[in-house]
């Protein structure tokens, strides 16, 4: 059923490649949003777009990747390409926003992802494990949800989180979405609804993870660690390399 779903995801978002039948319009260069909106939303839109690349600039240095943005302004229009059950979304180079993600947050988040895979070889990318492509996405955005003080929250809280064994073992999408179910982060939409407090364990420990190392290591031994997997060294030794 999983894959039945992705494979229809990927079909609807094969109508990203040419956006303007599809009810887009292009507001500025690699940006596209739902026709019918006002002046306000294009603005803050192409505003989203710059606070995002400075963003991604100032973990990695620079900014190598050239993403397309669309968004969305109707919950509708963002199903209809593929976005069902998330708030935002990257295939390949393409960005697909939501209504609720329609920020520099989310759009950063995304980016990041674009960024290092950009970056980094065909093999690489293939072992760059998911905890670690995501932590530094959560870094790169600065999005309150996954902030450290929500990760204090879910101690102080007692909610379940994944320890960082069990964090570091999250290494392919699947099991990273199986452990986004685990732990709840697909229910915060009834939490809502319920007026309870949204919980996200699972991207607020790799946020967490992530913010400790990158503040070791810095964009020089984020750059360096890539350089070790496109040169050949798998994630594993890469990151025991940096480390030490």
């Amino acid at each position: 059923a999983a894959s039945a779903l992705n494979g229809c995801s990927l079909l609807q978002a094969s109508k990203l490649i040419t956006p303007r039948h599809f009810g887009m319009e292009q507001i500025a260069p690699d940006i596209y949003l739902q026709a019918g909106a006002d002046d306000a939303s294009k603005d803050a839109l192409v505003d989203a777009m710059e606070h995002a690349r400075q963003a991604v600039q100032q973990i990695y240095g620079s900014v190598a990747s050239h993403p397309v943005v669309h968004a969305c302004l109707s919950e509708i229009c963002y199903t209809e390409f593929g976005g069902r059950g998330s708030i935002a979304k990257i295939y390949g180079n393409q960005i697909l926003l939501s209504p609720r993600g329609r920020n520099w947050h989310f759009l950063a988040h995304e980016w990041s992802h674009a960024e290092l895979r950009s970056r980094q070889t065909f093999k690489a990318w293939l072992d760059m494990p998911q905890w670690f492509d995501d932590g530094v996405a959560v870094v790169v955005s600065a999005a309150p949800e996954h902030s450290e003080s929500h990760w204090q929250y879910l101690i102080a809280s007692n909610t379940p989180r994944p320890t960082p064994e069990e964090l570091h073992g999250l290494k392919s999408l699947s099991q990273w979405l199986a452990a986004v179910h685990k732990y709840g982060e697909d229910g915060n939409a009834e939490r809502k609804q319920r007026g309870e407090p949204e919980i996200r364990p699972v991207y607020s420990a790799a946020g967490h993870e992530l913010r400790y190392w990158l503040a070791k290591a810095g964009t020089s031994g984020l750059l360096s660690l890539i350089a070790r997997m496109n040169a050949g060294l798998y994630f594993v030794s890469a990151f025991a390399a940096e480390n030490h």
